[in-house]
């Protein structure tokens, strides 16, 4: 015992636990971004500077100024736990972190306020988190409530993009023309969304898309915009004006995998799989290593805990059958019931169906590739070799 004894005297008392830096603190370290000049205006507004983090992180595509974002609203909700502007913004911030069930929870806690125009974010905030969990008829609801009460570009964006989930593409353009219909130049960040929205779903349909190009009018460096304008580029064959698009998105994963198909060898997708784990897995899904599969499985199965849409059903199913799982028809088709028109899951859908069902998978992949630049390069030659398999 003495030596053990000696040896707690010489060593001391164990250092006392760090506390916790605190939010108001920490969101006081300088972190420049592209609205610098706004974010020095907005000093010690917790709930201002949160703000302003939201809106850089739509500008940049940069996910880290949502986290930025979150340190200066737990702050404000620090100093007022109860301000109801503050409240919204954590439903928004916590829609773009993947917790949908809690969004949804913190959605339906909020107080209505004394004025009903003043109350249509609530509503829409809801549907939001609703829609990212499949439970569509009710984010229509929400979005019906929130339309009635505030009409404009918000709700219509919302709503054209529910409508082509739904698989009603007419309604989808015609919500989304709405939409553009309902911008101001003044304000351009909403309109080039709005606009790239319009530009990629017209793309999808086989239309020109001139409003991707307007939106890069508008603010040259959009990154949802350049994304669009890239995959276009990249379904035309020009690898070299895709290239440049995709790399000006930054690091993304969507962005990174088509850099790899326009040919960029420095492109890895493992690299910045943790920013998106499901479209992470779904690239996964599409490797010839066993492991890479399996992993995909896993994560999307993680994933389907937090969003139950149709997309990421699909995806795990297609993952669970390239890993030679349980039959996947019957969830595949329940899916398809949906009404889902987005290309990769009909892609998806269509190789699961291709051995038991060859006339619905020949129709599913007929679909796909019909939607031009909704297909990577390598995703075109599946289907293409699907389809001429015995």
């Amino acid at each position: 015992m003495l030596p053990t004894l000696l040896f707690l005297l010489a060593c001391g008392s164990p250092p006392p636990p760090q506390k916790p830096p605190d939010a108001c603190e920490v969101m006081a370290t300088p972190a420049p971004g592209p609205l610098e000049p706004d974010r020095k205006k907005a000093g010690n507004d917790a709930l201002k500077l949160a703000r302003v983090r939201v809106r850089e992180a739509r500008l940049s595509g940069d996910p880290g100024f949502y986290t930025l974002a979150e340190t200066a609203l737990d702050c404000a909700l620090l100093r007022s736990p109860a301000d109801i502007e503050a409240r919204r913004l954590k439903v928004h911030l916590l829609i773009q972190f993947h917790r949908f069930a809690e969004a949804e929870t913190a959605a339906r806690a909020l107080e209505s306020g004394p004025v009903a125009d003043a109350n249509f974010l609530d509503y829409a905030l809801l549907g939001d988190a609703l829609m990212e969990q499949g439970k569509l008829d009710a984010a229509g609801d929400a979005y019906q409530t929130a339309v009635n009460i505030r009409p404009g570009l918000e709700m219509y964006d919302r709503i054209a993009w529910l409508r082509w989930l739904w698989g009603d593409v007419d309604g989808a353009l015609a919500m989304q023309q709405l939409a553009v219909d309902a911008g101001s130049r003044s304000d351009p960040e909403p309109l080039a969304w709005v606009l790239t929205r319009m530009g990629w779903l017209h793309a999808l349909t086989g239309k020109p898309a001139p409003e991707i190009d307007e939106a890069l009018a508008l603010l040259p460096d959009y990154p949802a915009a350049r994304f669009a304008r890239g995959r276009t580029r990249l379904a035309s064959g020009d690898l070299a004006g895709a290239m440049a698009d995709f790399k000006a998105v930054g690091p993304t994963v969507e962005a990174t995998r088509a850099r790899a198909e326009a040919g960029d060898p420095t492109a890895n997708v493992d690299a910045v799989g943790a920013q998106d784990p499901r479209g992470y897995a779904i690239w996964l899904a599409t490797r010839a290593d066993p492991g890479g599969r399996s992993r995909s499985v896993s994560l999307l199965s993680d994933e389907l805990k937090n969003r139950q849409d149709a997309v990421t059903r699909m995806a795990l199913a297609y993952a669970r059958f390239t890993t030679a799982g349980p039959a996947q028809d019957a969830e595949v088709n329940a899916i398809l019931a949906t009404g889902i028109v987005e290309p990769r899951a009909l892609l998806q859908a269509g190789l699961v169906l291709r051995q038991s069902s060859p006339a619905a998978a020949k129709t599913l992949l007929d679909r796909a590739l019909k939607s031009g630049p909704g297909l990577l390069p390598s995703e075109q030659a599946q289907a293409r070799a699907s389809q001429a398999a015995p």
